[in-house]
């Protein structure tokens, strides 16, 4: 699955990514595509090979809709932060834990709904590609990849890892508001994306350090996190015994203190699995 950047282009970031699925038990492994008033948009989407999409309640829908076009009208509200909602009953979801004990920050759409897409007509986010949906995809080998650089957001795919992949999708950076990482999801892994004309999509990236990743890049922290000598020593030898080949995932944790958390992700056969993290200091020391 090979992909080339263009001339003076620096890709800082890719991974498997897939549209999000719901985890709470109303909306386990479901996932809805509306508009900014809560309507189901999936038959409107070009190019999307159409499924049976279940019904939701009149309450339900209505109620999603209005926290969309809250989502909608206050971009900056959702990059840096949540948007405090309640259940019907006047009183709030976030006692809802999740098995690792993740809390929703969002319970109209993570607990009653779960749209993975916001786009009004017309929207940046209306023109991401079907092969996002895993339930989409022409086969069950097909993969997509979300890549960023210093100047585009890509979404790459390909039927299998033999083939060349596909732009599938290309933003430049500067149609991309910012994104917020969602604790309730799997490993924390689910990554909203909000563009410059309020619309978003929902993301699952498969971990929660690469989730952290392509927060701060597409947040506009567009230069790589470059291990000292201390550190890349310390990764050698801490990844010495993994399968290999084998790549890294790197964050900062605290950019003044020096410390970062390593991530490593193992290729096993067509698989890419993550092996282990480890959070180091400034001295290459591990640090809880």
């Amino acid at each position: 699955m090979d992909w080339y950047p263009e001339s003076g282009e620096t890709p800082l970031f890719r991974d498997v990514a897939t549209f999000a699925e719901g985890r709470a038990p109303k909306v386990r492994d479901k996932r809805w595509f509306r508009d900014d008033q809560g309507r189901d948009i999936s038959a409107e989407l070009p190019g999307w090979p159409q499924l049976p999409t279940p019904e939701k309640k009149g309450d339900k829908a209505a109620k999603a809709g209005r926290t969309l076009g809250i989502l909608g009208k206050a971009t900056a509200v959702v990059v840096a932060g949540t948007v405090e909602l309640l259940s019907p009953g006047g009183g709030s979801n976030v006692n809802f834990k999740g098995p690792d004990g993740a809390e929703p920050a969002d319970p109209a759409l993570e607990v009653e709904d779960f749209p993975v897409m916001c786009a009004a007509a017309g929207s940046t986010a209306r023109s991401a590609p079907y092969q996002l949906d895993p339930e989409r995809r022409p086969n069950r080998s097909y993969r997509t990849d979300l890549q960023l650089t210093d100047r585009r957001l890509l979404v790459l795919g390909s039927a299998s890892v033999q083939q060349p992949a596909e732009v599938l999708w290309e933003l430049p950076l500067e149609l991309v508001a910012g994104a917020r990482q969602h604790a309730f999801s799997t490993f924390g892994a689910d990554v909203s994306v909000t563009f410059a004309d309020g619309s978003w999509v929902r993301l699952d990236l498969r971990s929660r350090g690469s989730a952290a990743k392509a927060v701060a890049i597409l947040n506009g922290q567009t230069e790589p996190v470059v291990l000292n000598a201390a550190q890349q020593a310390a990764v050698d030898s801490w990844s010495s015994a993994l399968p290999k080949p084998v790549d890294f995932v790197v964050n900062a944790v605290d950019a003044a203190a020096g410390i970062v958390s390593v991530e490593a992700k193992a290729h096993v056969g067509k698989k890419v699995v993550n092996a282990g993290s480890i959070t180091l200091d400034a001295e290459g020391k591990p640090v809880r």
